[in-house]
């Protein structure tokens, strides 16, 4: 009896911490399963499910059916799919698309959650009731049963190696085959201890081992080759500019625009060079312990000042206005100060808060705001940057112009001002706010009501999520935008100061201004890959695009209208002057109508002289020659058999000089690309859950908007591209000289494409930007035709039957391609888009887990 009563409060107190009743749930009926992707994924993917059929009797059944905001539910959700002993979990290698499916039968409740991870790194990911452990070639992946299951009655256990077979297994399966194994159970008790040993393929093993220190090193010096090559292009067109100036001597605008390309050049190399140490190096050194002063305990100070020093050498090269620079050394100041004496500001001396070591120092950090200190200082960042960029951007196009009197040439509009001062606050309240949405994703289950011991782990882990803005804002912004619309722009600039100061304009491209255009649509058109198994490879595809390019020029230098030589030995261009281009579209205009009048005399709807057609038809197929012999003034030059008056005209373009079809052009392309930026914007960035996605995003809301911006300045580049090289481009007609063009965009891509195919990678969206652009190029070159004879606008009832008339198509032959383009298009673009849904990861970047966060965690 004393033995009984010496055991009774034991029992007691036992029953009353068991929150999760686990003798209840012994008769709940319990499925989990894993599915492995390994190909058409970047990473290895695992897909796993767990099938938990609760009984009703069970006194938290009801609390599955409550909100999710509730402790009830949180609790009980716990007890079925994590640890009850732990009421803090967390998991940031996770991913779910939908909270867990609740469904209620007449004697059970039922929970179904479906989570995803991928192996993006070695570290060991924990989803759903699985635990993966990538190594170095052979993987461990182990069945992690929730404690308060460990009586219920698991009937199955699966697990699909994505046919590839198993390495060991333990215990032996009961069913299945040698890439899909079974465990199944008659009754309840003791889950099965599944452990399996896995042999991924090799690009996805390589694809994770990139990511661990001191591999990911490999990725910066790998792409450092390129911006190299882009460093050297650069230089090069520089060079290339000043030594063949567009007028004697050369003007001021050509000499500053060359000057303001080669600063932006080296600057943007040494932004790039601070951005790969910033990330990269500086997380390696941290990684390896050295220089723990400023890897380890003042990391965040590093990076606030790396970025806020690169964020004034964009304020120095644009010299904004005088209220710009005092705004900037405020906004500068205050950065200053929170990284040099955080203290002040009731921060955390080395920006980093250790909730469990630490409590009073994250209860003074949550009394005194100090999260709105932080994120005031990047907000302050981001203005600097804004400012810099705006003011780089503004020197750069103005640097082609005349300075106007009584305005400065760094001259800055207040509008504009407020309107950076407002996007700044935007960006770093929305950057807190994303990582508010993240925290609450990764910790749904955690216990909170009046717990405050969870309010000092929520408030730490926040601030120490944001202090990374710093380093993630220069990775982002100039690493994904920045770096490419400066010197886009500066190019630009020349070009268009080397036009205004050519007298006289030129028709054609001179060798300078083609070979700085085949640099502009490298830097700014060009769309970037070369990522195969984790090892970027830039450099192929650039090569690719190079030589198409080159390919394509030296093709249109032979095979273009205008390049065509002529029985003397003169090129079409220097017989069929420019001077002469009203008689050349008046002889165009007739070429056509007595085309027309063959083909009705043909179908005998018209009376006529067959012979009288013929030659006048051959009478506008000659040209005045251009150096006639003395004594025979009126000697012609037949055109090749090939061209018309009318692909003679459709050469020229709309415009007279290059520089004026390359804006109308990039006008025309501006326009009709807002539909496909539109398409191009939701397919990457709001279709299926990645509009959820951006929520927990830092900068997932702004990289909407830019994104589309982006998406818009490469069409209207593209754009600008085919009107420059209008008259050098092979074809006949504005779509075959798109096409061209478009196959060169294309290379890179193609490229990419075979290694993907090699490695197992999927293409992603790029077979739907493909063929936007070629859209978008084709109907900019339907519009240059069109524009070419817009004198006759007012003689024909629409544009599309002018159209008609300058192809001399018919109204069949028309329908039928018309038709089948309609087909090609929506056929590519639904084997694009019919595709399931990506599903949520969460992920920190190798850079965090390796040197910074991951570790502090």
């Amino acid at each position: 009896m004393t033995a009984l009563l010496c055991m009774v409060p034991g029992t007691t107190a036992q029953a009353a911490d068991d929150e999760c009743r686990t003798e209840q749930l012994k008769s709940a009926r319990v499925t989990a399963s894993v599915r492995f992707k390994h190909e058409g994924e970047d990473y290895t993917k695992a897909e796993g499910r767990l099938t938990v059929k609760a009984p009703k009797s069970w006194s938290r059944a009801a609390d599955l059916l409550l909100n999710g905001d509730t402790e009830r539910y949180r609790t009980a959700m716990r007890c079925l799919l994590r640890y009850p002993d732990d009421p803090f979990p967390y998991r940031d290698t996770e991913g779910r698309t939908v909270p867990p499916k609740v469904t209620v039968e007449k004697k059970w409740v039922t929970v179904d959650q479906r989570v995803t991870t991928w192996a993006v790194s070695l570290q060991t990911r924990d989803f759903g009731p699985w635990r993966l452990t990538p190594g170095n070639r052979l993987w461990h992946l182990e069945l992690i049963p929730v404690p308060a299951l460990d009586g219920a009655w698991w009937r199955e256990v699966t697990v699909d190696l994505g046919g590839r077979a198993a390495r060991s297994v333990s215990p032996a399966p009961d069913t299945g085959a040698t890439t899909r194994l079974t465990w199944t159970s008659e009754k309840a008790g003791k889950p099965p201890a599944v452990s399996v040993t896995l042999q991924p393929p090799a690009a996805k093993a390589s694809a994770a081992r990139w990511s661990e220190d001191p591999w990911y090193l490999f990725a910066s010096l790998a792409w450092l080759p390129l911006d190299g090559v882009f460093l050297v292009l650069l230089l090069v067109t520089v060079r290339a500019v000043r030594r063949a100036p567009a007028s004697a001597p050369r003007t001021d605008a050509e000499a500053h625009t060359a000057r303001n390309l080669l600063v932006t050049s080296w600057l943007v190399f040494a932004i790039t060079a601070v951005r790969y140490f910033d990330d990269g190096l500086l997380s390696h050194l941290a990684g390896r312990g050295a220089a723990l002063f400023w890897t380890d305990r003042h990391r965040t100070a590093v990076h606030l000042g790396l970025t806020l020093l690169t964020g004034l050498a964009l304020c120095v090269f644009g010299r904004p206005g005088r209220t710009a620079v005092v705004l900037v050394i405020a906004a500068g100041g205050y950065v200053t100060a929170v990284a040099c004496r955080p203290e002040w500001f009731a921060l955390p001396s080395q920006l980093w808060l250790d909730w469990e070591n630490s409590p009073d120092e994250v209860l003074w950090f949550r009394e005194n705001w100090a999260m709105v200190a932080f994120a005031g200082a990047c907000a302050c960042l981001v203005f600097v940057w804004l400012v810099g960029a705006t003011a780089s951007l503004l020197r750069l196009w103005r640097s082609a112009d005349a300075p106007a009197p009584g305005w400065p040439r760094g001259r800055f509009p207040h509008a504009l001002l407020a309107a950076l001062v407002l996007v700044s606050v935007a960006v770093a309240a929305m950057s807190v706010w994303s990582a508010q949405n993240l925290w609450e994703y990764q910790s749904w289950l955690s216990r909170r009501n009046g717990d405050e011991v969870y309010g000092l782990w929520h408030v730490a882990t926040l601030f120490n999520d944001i202090r990374w803005f710093p380093s993630d804002w220069l990775d982002w912004f100039y690493g994904t935008y920045l770096w490419w619309w400066c010197p886009s722009l500066a190019i630009l600039a020349v070009l268009r100061a080397r036009h205004q100061a050519a007298v006289p304009a030129a028709a054609l491209l001179p060798p300078a201004e083609l070979r700085t255009l085949k640099v502009f649509f490298v830097v700014c058109v060009a769309p970037f890959a070369g990522w195969y198994a984790g090892v970027p490879l830039p450099l192929l595809p650039l090569l690719a695009l190079w030589l198409t390019l080159t390919g394509l020029l030296a093709l249109g230098t032979r095979r273009a209208v205008l390049y065509r030589r002529l029985v003397p030995g003169h090129r079409l261009h220097e017989v069929a002057k420019e001077s002469g281009r009203r008689q050349l579209l008046r002889a165009a205009r007739r070429h056509r109508e007595l085309h027309a009048q063959l083909r009705r005399l043909e179908q005998g709807q018209q009376e006529g002289d067959r012979s009288q057609l013929e030659h006048e038809l051959d009478r506008l197929h000659r040209l005045p020659h251009p150096s006639p012999p003395p004594g025979l003034p009126n000697t012609w030059i037949r055109l090749p058999p090939s061209i018309s008056p009318v692909e003679l005209a459709l050469a020229w373009g709309p415009r007279t000089t290059w520089w004026g079809n390359a804006c109308r052009a990039a006008y025309f392309s501006a326009l009709i690309s807002v539909p496909a930026v539109a398409i191009l914007t939701w397919a990457e960035q709001v279709r299926g859950v990645r509009w959820a996605d951006k929520f927990v995003q830092r900068f997932g809301l702004v990289e909407t908007v830019t994104a589309a911006v982006s998406n818009e300045l490469l069409w209207v580049g593209a754009g600008f591209t085919l009107g420059a090289l209008w008259r050098v481009l092979p074809g006949r007609r504005g779509p075959a000289r798109a096409s061209g063009l478009a196959l060169a965009y294309a290379a890179p891509v193609l490229v990419q494409w075979a290694g993907n195919w090699i490695v197992g990678q999927p293409l992603g969206t790029w077979p739907l930007d493909l063929s936007l652009t070629l859209l978008v190029l084709t109907l900019t070159g339907v519009a240059m035709d069109i524009d070419t004879f817009r004198g006759e606008k007012h003689y024909w009832p629409t544009r599309a039957s002018m159209l008609l008339s300058v192809y001399q198509w018919r109204t069949a032959s028309v329908q039928m391609a018309f038709l089948i383009g309609q087909l090609v298009a929506l056929v590519t673009i639904w084997q694009q888009l019919k595709g399931n849904d990506p599903m949520i990861l969460i992920e920190r970047s190798p850079g965090e887990s390796t040197g910074g966060e991951g570790s502090g965690n």
